[in-house]
């Protein structure tokens, strides 16, 4: 580690760092702090500072300890994962660069040991702070010490930093969902960060679930409003400092890079894509016209890098907030369903389980009826059928878990929001003065939304499911379509005979 640039970290704040004339200048020689490098977004933040900015010295990632994998086995296994085979191939010595630390946001002081957190504070210059939990249903008290205690750590250790440039933190732009537009602001709740902390950290589970049943009145879940929290907590702490936040909404597939469709896990859009291309779900709970705001993964990763940058150029008094989303050039989420279910159709998994086939209602009711007659029968016989043949019953299990999966979206899905982007708008118009603009995308205008759409349910197949395509796939949904077509035709012989009684 004393190869760090002792150079860049006497003058890390020395105006001349605003003066280079490509984002690879601005990094080399630069220590980096990793936060989150196991997610999704930690993942293609780090295959991208590889790959794009050769002269980094160091960065360093936390990585939780697990009882069943050493920290070692962890990092074999991150940089194993095939986005960095084309730097293993082409930049061999670049993951040497890389260095892997026993760390955990959840714990005091990030779970560094002295000697560990002394080596960051000496040769750390930039920080991108990515971890987090995601899960909505988390609950209260653990979203709270994750997202918004675990943000409080990391900024606690960047105070302590002895050659700083800038800060980045990750947060969400749903962290104010309760409000139809949203600037590029820090907005307050009426419980401040430190009281939500304390109630967390002293009162009962009894009480702590009370307060959270209060709190989802507003928020749609935790993991937005601890979210919410955090941004207060790194505006409190932050001021007359180069920190920002960048808010991405729903982050997609990447649309080019580190490859077309790569995605990390099953969530949100992914897993409804996933079900609507296996045929497990007919119907979605949502409005047609709702802006549905996607953002790929690469452009996510893109704008993280850039800001880094652009806080340097611009002090502000006040954290600089980035709204990252598609919501100035959207795609409605009804033909964003329709192309999905498309897709599904021309290039079928090789496992559908019924033939694709998905409307979009927005009555509750109505949803709750439709999405139960027309797949909870099939579900019972089929799973009938596999125990008949010794198999392990699974339709009935999708079914609800599909349904669960929609519902926790339907907030998403039936609402409309305005996101205020002048800061990225700058940051875009900015980087395109750089040299090596080329290397970054940060703007969504000429977005082609139907090819991107074809490429997400590609990854889905590659990344998630592991497939290659088969031919026998379109045999086997041509078979399901005929047999969903019975099925439908039987349906409407037993309503019409339920009404000949009914009448008769």
């Amino acid at each position: 580690m004393d190869t760090v640039h002792k150079e860049r970290n006497e003058n890390a704040t020395n105006k001349g760092l605003n003066k280079t004339n490509t984002l690879e200048e601005f990094y080399a020689g630069s220590g980096i702090l990793l936060t989150g490098a196991t997610g999704f977004v930690g993942k293609g933040l780090l295959e991208k500072l590889l790959r794009m900015c050769p002269r980094i010295t160091a960065i360093f990632i936390l990585l939780r300890p697990k009882t069943d994998e050493t920290i070692e086995q962890r990092f074999k296994k991150l940089i194993d994962d095939p986005i960095f085979d084309d730097i293993k191939s082409k930049h061999p010595s670049a993951l040497s660069r890389v260095y892997p630390m026993k760390g955990d946001v959840n714990l005091p002081d990030l779970g560094l040991s002295r000697e560990d957190r002394n080596l960051l504070v000496e040769k750390v210059n930039i920080v991108f702070h990515a971890a987090a939990t995601v899960r909505f249903n988390e609950p209260l008290h653990v979203a709270v010490n994750v997202n918004t205690k675990g943000t409080a750590r990391v900024i606690d250790l960047w105070n302590e930093l002895k050659h700083p440039i800038s800060f980045v933190h990750v947060s969400t732009a749903f962290s104010n969902a309760n409000l139809h537009e949203i600037g590029e602001k820090i907005y307050t709740t009426s419980l401040k960060p430190s009281e939500v902390i304390d109630m967390c950290d002293k009162f009962d589970k009894t009480s702590i679930n009370e307060i959270e049943k209060k709190i989802l009145k507003t928020y749609p879940n935790t993991y937005t409003f601890s979210k919410n929290l955090a941004e207060q907590i790194v505006a409190s702490k932050c001021k007359d400092m180069p920190v920002a936040i960048v808010r991405p909404s729903i982050i997609g597939a990447s649309l080019e890079e580190p490859c077309p469709g790569w995605i990390e896990n099953i969530s949100a859009l992914t897993g409804m894509a996933l079900l609507v291309s296996k045929g497990c779900v007919t119907v979605i709970l949502g409005s047609k016209d709702a802006r549905l705001d996607v953002v790929p993964v690469d452009f996510v990763v893109d704008a993280i890098i850039c800001t880094a940058w652009h806080i340097t150029l611009h002090r502000d008094r006040e954290v600089k907030v980035y709204n990252c989303t598609s919501n100035a050039y959207p795609f409605k989420f009804g033909p964003m369903l329709d192309v999905m279910v498309k897709c599904s159709i021309e290039t079928p998994l090789n496992d559908t389980l019924w033939y694709p086939s998905c409307s979009i209602v927005a009555n509750r009711y109505i949803y709750n009826i439709l999405s139960v007659i027309p797949r909870a029968l099939p579900a019972v016989v089929i799973d009938i059928f596999l125990r008949l043949r010794g198999s392990k019953p699974i339709m009935m299990k999708l079914f609800k878990s599909g349904n669960k999966l929609i519902s926790s979206l339907a907030f998403f899905t039936k609402r409309d929001w305005t996101f205020q982007r002048d800061n990225c708008s700058d940051l875009a118009s900015k980087v395109k003065m750089l040299h090596d603009s080329d290397m970054v995308k940060l703007d969504l205008r000429d977005m082609n939304w139907e090819k991107y759409v074809a490429i997400y349910l590609m990854g889905v197949r590659k990344f998630i499911l592991k497939q290659e395509f088969q031919p026998t796939a379109r045999q086997r949904l041509s078979r399901l379509y005929w047999i969903d077509q019975i099925l439908k035709m039987f349906g409407i012989m037993i309503v019409l005979w339920i009404i000949y009684r009914i009448v008769y």
